[in-house]
């Protein structure tokens, strides 16, 4: 294996490691604030509503982002990179379970659907980021 293969492999390591970082204190924060959700019991539709400015936010900066726009070669515009992923994707992926868990306290019924939905949502947001990622290792090997 040579240098360069062994500079992606590193990369798409770091990437692996910030996305389970993301998932991991996603749980955690949702299983921290359940509790508390349960406290609102029906007005969660109107915590829902307020709630939805935050990943919104976050998707419109999220996907803004480009990895092609960062000097890969450069520990600190990775660490940035990096650093700026982490905080737009646990936003996103926090907001959304916590609206699917606020989902699942006001309208019991549409518990399964939401709660598909939110995995959905932030499966293609953690694939996105591998793409991401991805393409801007292809334009190296050209």
């Amino acid at each position: 294996m040579d240098q360069g293969d062994k500079f992606k492999t590193l990369l798409k390591k770091q990437n692996l490691l910030k996305n389970i970082t993301v998932i991991t204190a996603t749980i955690v924060l949702t299983l921290w604030v359940t509790p508390y959700a349960k406290e609102i019991g029906e007005g969660g539709l109107d915590a829902f509503l307020f709630l939805s400015i935050f990943p919104l936010g976050a998707m419109f900066a999220y996907f803004a982002f480009r990895y092609s726009d960062t000097n890969i070669y450069s520990t600190e515009h990775r660490v940035l990179a990096d650093l700026s992923t982490f905080i737009f994707l646990l936003i996103i992926c926090f907001s959304i379970a916590f609206a699917a868990v606020l989902s699942a306290i006001a309208m019991p019924p549409l518990t399964f659907p939401v709660i598909v939905l939110a995995v959905l949502l932030i499966s293609g947001c953690l694939i996105y980021d591998f793409w991401n990622l991805y393409c801007n290792l292809t334009k190296i090997d050209k």
